[in-house]
């Protein structure tokens, strides 16, 4: 039996072995807790080539279990692993559906491919920047490289948070820089063409896109309307609801995603005008097919009363779009943008423009239309040459 030396910590012991498969190794144990059922003490043993190389060993998982990290847990599990259970426990019951299908094709597709296999504790900042830097040779997007990069960020620091781990490698990585684009944006004559366009259209549509224009709403606020989220005496819609498309159960009803979103929104007087024509023609619609209408209390719905699909609402503003002459690069989306920078244009404050917007920091507001505020900044200097010119020679 080789004799055990305590080491010079007194942190167990360290031995040589001298016969069996460990021949000439060096091995050192330490007491890790306790056998729930016998009560004896739970041990455990680190290996090497030399007796440095197990002290090292012993006093680095030492050094972990004193900061209270779960080593025996967190080794017996992948990446992988650990990131389906916190996609499971703790971002599903969070996230909108739609937002969570979105995570997991992320983590389809990209993460568990290139990380899940490797075991949690042996994950390395190294690992995730060769993933990063393989998606940036393949052409993927800065941004999409972000949102990989935020799902694993988020994922470590919970494990960090369920000591798990003693500190999180996705810190330690570098992701491309995301260029700021420019809002694409209807701009004056191209938004008096849709005008006229939109003007030819039924009540409905007429609403629609009014409405869209005058007040910045989502699409999603928008298809999810019911006339009773609209106070024709007051002049505001209360935005209590959004729709999307999931992959998994179709159009589903969610709340908006922040307090600020459900923000009351005004409405312009021209836009409030055409929607309670649009009410009253849908009343006559409603009178003649009683018997298929489906909701009569959904302001943008279908012929039958049903949820509009975004996707068809889409396919409607594409085809006004080219009828108006309208860039391509103007999207749905683009008409918020129209109402921002038509707003901003006309003089109206990025503080005021922040609560239309109901963006929850007016930095978001800030870096989305910083190229607006760049030009009215312009026209400002501009007032100043009259004043400067009157003395000089």
């Amino acid at each position: 039996m080789p004799k055990k030396r305590k080491n010079a910590n007194g942190e167990g012991t360290i031995y040589q072995v001298k016969s069996g498969k460990h021949k000439g190794k060096w091995v050192g144990q330490i007491t890790i807790g306790k056998d729930p059922e016998t009560g004896k003490p739970k041990r455990k043993s680190f290996y090497g080539k030399t007796r440095a190389e197990v002290k090292e060993k012993m006093q680095e998982y030492m050094e972990q279990m004193n900061l209270g990290i779960d080593q025996e847990t967190a080794k017996s599990v992948t990446f992988g692993e650990w990131l389906a259970d916190w996609l499971e426990l703790y971002k599903k019951p969070k996230l909108r559906l739609s937002t969570l299908e979105n995570y997991y094709m992320y983590a389809r597709l990209h993460i568990y491919p290139a990380l899940g296999e490797i075991p949690l504790t042996e994950l390395n900042s190294d690992h995730i920047q060769a993933l990063y830097n393989k998606l940036r040779d393949a052409g993927k997007a800065p941004a999409t490289i972000h949102k990989i990069h935020q799902i694993i960020h988020s994922c470590l620091e919970k494990a960090v948070e369920k000591r798990l781990l003693v500190w999180n490698p996705s810190k330690a990585t570098e992701r491309p820089s995301v260029k700021h684009q420019e809002a694409p944006t209807m701009n004056e004559e191209e938004m008096d063409r849709f005008l006229k366009v939109i003007n030819e259209e039924s009540d409905k549509w007429k609403a629609a896109f009014l409405t869209l224009l005058g007040t910045g709403l989502r699409i999603g606020e928008l298809l999810a309307l019911e006339w009773d989220d609209i106070d024709f005496k007051t002049g505001y819609i209360k935005v209590t609801k959004t729709l999307s498309r999931t992959q998994s159960q179709g159009l589903v009803i969610n709340e908006p995603k922040t307090e600020k979103s459900k923000a009351p929104v005004p409405v312009p007087e021209i836009a409030l005008k055409a929607l309670k024509q649009h009410r009253k023609t849908q009343k006559e619609i409603i009178m003649l097919r009683r018997d298929e209408y489906k909701n009569e209390n959904l302001v943008f719905g279908t012929d039958v009363g049903t949820y509009m699909y975004p996707r068809n609402f889409q396919r409607k503003y594409y085809k006004l779009r080219e009828k108006a002459g309208v860039s391509k690069e103007v999207n749905l989306h683009g008409l918020r943008h129209t109402f921002a920078t038509r707003l901003l244009e006309q003089g109206e404050s990025l503080k005021v423009v922040q609560e239309l917007l109901r963006h929850s920091d007016i930095k978001t507001t800030a870096n989305i239309y910083s190229h607006v505020t760049l030009k009215i900044k312009k026209k400002a200097a501009h007032k100043m040459d009259s004043l400067l010119s009157k003395n000089s020679s």
